[in-house]
């Protein structure tokens, strides 16, 4: 889990510096997560400037990758200290008003106070309310429509003590990071924008863009894992027994088992991954041959290094079983005669390797595939993103791109955890397109037994249609799918916001998970495997000139581009976008701008009004779906 020893631990819980009992009560997270209480706080809580008594300093984290236990190194001890005490007013600044105002919000939600709640019928309300954008606090944080709360009353309530948004415009965590003043006056940021603010000069929100929002809220890897942990609810296990039966009356029918895994339950969930597994699941079953699935109860975007127990979801063909552990799992496997048995691994997001080893193993399988559905096996950022911001190849180790990231920087390796699985068996991979498995092979950290490509879908001109050359319509530019940073959603957002009033141009979402707060056209869009072609069928029926794939990470595949297509849609993406500029260059269907400046030059200079259907000859495509991984199994 980390660098931090038994003894380690040991010695702090006799140092007389740490209250068990009052830190578990305190934080009821570290409950949650299954870390032992003195290991959490030497390894998270201290990261979290937590303390480990009841009347001492907030600890703070110093940066250091090792922890080390109090006593024995005073100059760290003292140089927490100094940093501390440079921060210190801020910090109780912070803290004070934050508990001041929770008091008054539990008082007001819980009819304590004894007073009647004059929100609704204040000043501030009244203010509030006329530049509050309703359908934007709803779509972007949908627990409160959910809780049923009134959304200006929960963000004048709580919501800007949460650091929420009012509107698109405006941001609560900006304002205060750079107005103390407003901090001490524990006025609402917002109102104090609205009737102040502004026409002093302060400015609502900054115009740095989305990265440094991102870069803004990232954290150290080891509380990312940490508050993952600290939401999760215990699994009720069940009886290995319900496995036994279930795998004993399919056996005896199936000459073959695959042994599959992915990040999370394909039957349940939405997605491209999921789509694949599903396709598979009925090709496997098709062939006549018998799949056990595994997924992780917990989601994780890492892999579990911690050791803890994995409590594994179970598909037996698609049908739950039930939840289990590894070690229940090599049970049932070690009573059991299994047929001859290959794996295929779609994600490891959330497993450990080791136990998932211990199951390959009992089950005798000795040759599997590996799909690359993303760069989990190459990096701790499965996007291969520096930061979470930037893609600018694979950093290496002792190169200053490594020691500027937080996930390089993790006291794990997830390519060193995939190493071990790699070493232990006949492992084939599996990538969707050229651009994936060059990236794979030039990290040269794998050696496998094999790979090739094998593409999900391909394309099938079906239908050459040439413009009319003539008549005006606006421009319709679209955004296909989940809207997703790294997908290119914010560069999207902010081209509509700019040309908003630019009657040249007509803007789309078609997918899930509406946005509110933008003058977008929303067409929602679940494709599903009895309806696979519903984004190619939606994008005709638009009439999309222009799909914007910008995606900032190296798509190992994106299947909308590839819909956007199908529907007679051209693509605009940039260099970093992997599979997608492969296939922008393999059709001529589209252009790639070298970088967001040059994005939108050519929609305000006009020069993407070549695109329009009217002016180009528009092919819609047939999408030839592969059976996935039954492409080449034996």
């Amino acid at each position: 889990m980390t660098d931090i020893s038994k003894d380690d631990v040991e010695a702090f819980r006799a140092s007389g510096q740490f209250d068990e009992a009052w830190y578990v009560n305190e934080y009821p997270d570290v409950k949650l997560s299954g870390i032992e209480p003195a290991l959490h706080f030497l390894w998270i809580g201290r990261r979290l400037n937590r303390r480990s008594l009841p009347d001492g300093d907030v600890v703070s984290f110093t940066g250091e990758q090792h922890a080390v236990t109090p006593a024995a190194d005073t100059t760290k001890k003292d140089r927490s200290a100094t940093r501390f005490e440079k921060v210190r007013p801020k910090v109780e600044r912070a803290i004070g008003l934050a508990t001041r105002m929770a008091e008054n919000s539990k008082a007001k939600l819980t009819g304590k106070s004894g007073k009647a709640d004059p929100l609704i019928e204040s000043q501030v309300f009244k203010v509030v309310q006329q530049s509050f954008d309703k359908d934007f606090y709803l779509t972007n944080y949908p627990d409160v429509e959910q809780a049923g709360v009134e959304p200006i009353q929960h963000y004048l309530r709580n919501g800007w003590l949460e650091n929420r948004d009012p509107s698109l415009t405006f941001s609560t965590k900006y304002y205060l990071d750079n107005n103390p003043d407003v901090v001490d006056a524990g006025v609402n940021p917002f109102y104090h924008f609205l009737v102040t603010g502004r026409a002093e000069g302060r400015v609502g929100r900054h115009e740095l863009g989305f990265r440094w929002d991102i870069l803004s809220k990232l954290k150290p890897v080891a509380e990312q894992i940490a508050e993952y942990k600290s939401f999760r609810n215990p699994a009720r296990l069940s009886d290995r027994r319900i496995l036994a039966k279930a795998l004993t009356d399919q056996l005896g029918q199936y000459a073959k088992l695959i042994l599959s895994f992915s990040h999370d339950d394909y039957t349940h969930n939405i997605g491209g991954v999921q789509l694949l597994l599903r396709r598979e699941l009925r090709e496997l079953q098709a062939r006549g041959l018998l799949q056990l699935h595994f997924f992780p109860i917990h989601p994780l975007p890492f892999l579990d290094v911690s050791g803890d127990t994995i409590e594994l979801g179970v598909l037996l063909n698609g049908m739950e079983v039930g939840i289990f552990t590894a070690k229940d799992i090599c049970a049932v496997f070690a009573d059991l005669t299994l047929p001859e048995t290959t794996f295929v691994i779609h994600s490891l997001l959330g497993h450990n390797v080791e136990q998932t080893i211990s199951i390959l193993k009992e089950a005798g399988a000795e040759f599997g595939y590996h799909w690359i559905h993303d760069y989990a096996a190459l990096y701790n950022n499965y996007k291969l993103l520096r930061n979470d911001v930037e893609y600018c190849g694979l950093p290496r180790e002792g190169t200053v791109a490594w020691d500027l990231c937080e996930f390089a920087r993790a006291d794990f390796s997830q390519a060193d955890e995939f190493a071990k699985l790699f070493g232990q068996f006949k492992v084939e991979v599996l990538a969707p397109s050229e651009a994936a498995l060059k990236i794979w092979k030039d990290s040269g950290l794998h050696d496998v037994h094999a790979s090739r490509i094998v593409r999900h879908v391909e394309l099938k001109e079906i239908t050459s249609t040439p413009g009319r050359g003539s008549g005006y319509t606006p421009l319709k530019i679209g955004f296909l799918g989940y809207p997703a940073d790294h997908k290119g959603w914010s560069v999207f957002q902010n081209l509509v916001l700019k040309l908003a009033e630019d009657t040249r141009y007509e803007f789309y979402h078609l997918g899930k998970s509406r946005r509110g707060g933008l003058p977008v056209e929303f067409c929602e869009v679940s494709a599903s495997e009895a309806q696979p072609d519903l984004m190619r069928t939606a994008v005709a029926a638009v009439e999309l000139d222009i799909a914007l794939t910008w995606s900032i990470w190296p798509e190992t595949f994106c299947l909308t581009a590839y819909e956007a297509l199908a529907g007679g849609a051209a693509l605009i993406t940039n260099p970093c976008a992997g599979n997608i500029v492969d296939v922008i260059d393999q059709t001529g269907e589209g252009e790639i701008f070298a970088d967001e400046n040059a994005l939108q030059h050519a929609f305000t200079s006009g020069n993407v009004m070549k695109y329009s259907r009217a002016r180009r000859t528009v092919r819609r495509y047939d999408l030839n779906y592969s059976s996935v991984t039954l492409e080449v199994l034996d």
